[in-house]
């Protein structure tokens, strides 16, 4: 018995993602080699804490302003969908 579960949407990104790198691994190993070296040096070079507080700080930066829109375009959506037509 098998089910058909549809694939997470970051299941999708991620396979989209690996065939990208892939596709560039064949096309343009040079790039690829870099990539992968300057992406070696960095991972080593700045301490993980390092990288996730800079993340983080970065994410909840913007997540206020971003709810803040968000709340706006949602208010503006409730109040034009539920006006009554006009009879002119």
């Amino acid at each position: 018995m098998t089910t058909d579960i549809p694939a997470h949407p970051a299941e999708h990104a991620l396979s989209r993602f690996v065939d990208k790198a892939e596709t560039m691994a064949r096309d343009e190993p040079a790039k690829a080699v870099a990539a992968a070296v300057g992406a070696g040096v960095v991972l080593n070079i700045l301490p993980l804490r390092f990288l996730v507080a800079s993340a983080s700080a970065v994410t909840l930066t913007m997540l206020r302003p971003a709810l803040l829109t968000l709340g706006v375009i949602k208010a503006f959506e409730l109040c034009t969908c539920h006006r009554k037509p006009s009879h002119e």
